[in-house]
């Protein structure tokens, strides 16, 4: 007698390379996107100098795109700065620090002047791009009582441009009917760029002290 020909528990060779190509798509997909979000933040160091937090980030660069290219354009640009100390694990964000500095591009010389923009005696000039970012952040030593004694912390670094954001004069109203209309034909704006940086978590007493004793 002829054996039946039983399907019912078994897997079908084609099921399973469906799953298997199903299963190798979302690895892709997943290593894509932890590759993008590890992309967007460089390691932020921090250093001990007397009573002062000093931030360094050799991989952490502002002047890219299209703010270097207004700059060499011979516009001037306006970087947001800010560093953050936050206690791990959930913790609320503490101490932070913020300083607005505008760049300025010298074509002949091919070098970037930078002023804090509250204070323009703060400033330098003839810098290259990785010796003006860094002046930037030398802006943003944190004072080391702003650290916890006892607790692990990290230190965070954001970087955005100054919404110049004022509307222009002539902007349509949405409170008109032809207004709503220009206001829906124009074309969606691109997100600024925005950088950060994140130190490890670290202790005060692991910090050495770089300051002559």
């Amino acid at each position: 007698m002829t054996q039946p020909f039983i399907t019912c528990g078994t897997d079908h060779p084609h099921r399973r390379g469906r799953r298997r190509v199903r299963a190798l798509l979302g690895a892709a997909v997943a290593l894509a996107v932890f590759s993008h979000l590890s992309a967007q933040s460089a390691l932020l160091k921090v250093e001990r100098d007397g009573d002062r937090l000093r931030l360094s980030a050799p991989q952490f660069h502002v002047l890219t795109g299209t703010p270097l290219q207004r700059l060499r354009d011979g516009r001037s640009v306006t970087y947001v700065f800010s560093a953050s100390l936050q206690v791990e694990r959930g913790g609320a964000r503490g101490a932070s620090l913020t300083r607005q500095v505008i760049f300025s591009y010298d074509l002949w010389e091919e070098r970037f002047s930078v002023a804090q923009v509250d204070d323009p005696k703060v400033a330098r000039s003839h810098l290259t791009a990785a010796a003006a970012e860094a002046w930037c952040l030398e802006l943003l030593a944190l004072p080391v009582r702003a650290a916890p004694a006892d607790k692990t912390f990290v230190v965070k670094l954001e970087c955005s441009l100054r919404e110049e954001g004022a509307q222009a004069a002539d902007a349509p109203s949405a409170a008109t009917f032809t207004g709503l209309i220009d206001l829906l034909s124009r074309k969606t704006r691109a997100a600024p760029p925005r950088w950060e940086a994140v130190s490890l978590p670290q202790r005060l007493a692991d910090i050495k002290d770089k300051a002559p004793k």
